[in-house]
């Protein structure tokens, strides 16, 4: 086995140790998370929603023909 392999192989197994054995709360999600990721969402829901509406209202006034 080459000594990139060795590395490499060490390399990893030291970040999966240090990833299962650290933190056991790494990555737990709060409910004040929650609640700001929906309160972003919703936001973005009616900002592209008003968007919609003016680009609609802006094409209706457009004459034809």
């Amino acid at each position: 086995m080459s000594t990139l392999s060795r590395e490499f192989r060490s390399r990893i197994r030291g970040r999966v140790t240090r990833f299962t054995t650290e933190d056991p709360e790494r990555g737990a999600i709060s409910l004040e998370q929650v609640i700001w990721a929906s309160i972003i969402g919703a936001a973005a829901v009616i900002a592209a929603g008003a968007i919609v509406a003016i680009i609609v209202t802006f094409t209706s006034q457009i004459p034809t023909g």
